[in-house]
């Protein structure tokens, strides 16, 4: 870890945060698309083998204690031994019984039972939240460059917290914002400084901007009603105007590849809803 330094100047700033846990969370906090979290994929799995393989091993055990009754019921000489062993296996008022009278074997195997439980309801726990985990997607490019600059110029976090960073591959957003269409997207890359917003933040975060939706979705839409306004008035002038049945066939074939075109660039539609809506 690189040398850590005091930053005097921050602490006597009252616009600025204390250093460290709660600017970063300050930070993390200030824009959804900054939500971003290690995903822990080898220790999470590392985790679920654990338990997986501490059920596997109770699992054998309690085989064992099965095939030890079996063989005593098959080969014993006393009647009433084999007859508790049978009762205490078909019977789980019989087996708890038992237990609670001080029978060894029966305390045993009731003890590894509430064992099973306990560690089962933790195993399939563990397994349900980590599919959870695994369904939540990466960070999108632009927000995960600006926290990773924002991270690296501010090194909030020391000891142990300095690794954030150490494997990019293992960082997952939380609350990721539906994927933007193509034209969204463009106009971020295109139009994207000409929207932005400057929030106030403290001095020592540097600028930050933020990107309003809502204007780049009112942008978006108009153009789409635009597009296809304009197919739709074009088709129709332009069959008007042509008489010939060739170029009328050729001009429908036109606006129809020109309309899914600007339902797959415009939209999120899928492959089916783009061939309905040509259909159409």
């Amino acid at each position: 870890m690189a040398e850590a330094q005091i930053d005097v100047e921050a602490a006597r700033d009252e616009g600025e945060y204390l250093q460290g846990f709660a600017d970063f969370s300050q930070y993390v906090a200030s824009d959804l698309s900054l939500s971003i979290y290690r995903k822990f994929g080898v220790l999470g799995a590392r985790n679920l083998l654990y338990l997986q393989t501490e059920l596997q091993l109770l699992e054998i055990e309690l085989e064992a204690l099965g095939k030890e009754d079996k063989l005593a019921i098959a080969g014993g000489d006393i009647d009433d031994e084999k007859f508790e062993l049978e009762e205490a296996a078909r019977s789980w008022e019989s087996m708890r019984g038992r237990a609670e009278d001080g029978d060894e074997r029966q305390m045993r195997r009731l003890g590894m039972i509430y064992k099973i439980r306990k560690v089962m309801e933790e195993y399939e726990s563990a397994l349900l939240r980590r599919n959870e985990v695994l369904q939540l997607e990466s960070p999108a490019d632009i927000p995960f460059e600006a926290f990773k600059s924002w991270f690296r110029a501010k090194r909030p976090l020391w000891g142990s917290g300095f690794r954030t960073l150490h494997n990019e591959a293992d960082m997952i957003s939380l609350g990721t914002q539906a994927e933007p269409d193509r034209i969204s997207s463009l106009m971020h890359r295109c139009l994207g400084y000409r929207l932005r917003v400057e929030r106030k933040t403290p001095k020592s975060w540097g600028p930050m901007y933020y990107y309003p939706v809502e204007r780049v979705n009112l942008i978006v839409g108009i153009i789409s009603v635009l597009c296809s306004a304009s197919l739709l008035v074009g088709a129709i002038l332009a069959l008007h105007f042509v008489k010939p049945i060739g170029i009328r066939l050729g001009i429908v074939g036109v606006f129809t590849l020109l309309f899914a075109a600007s339902v797959a660039l415009l939209t999120h539609a899928r492959r089916v809803e783009v061939y309905g809506a040509t259909a159409a």
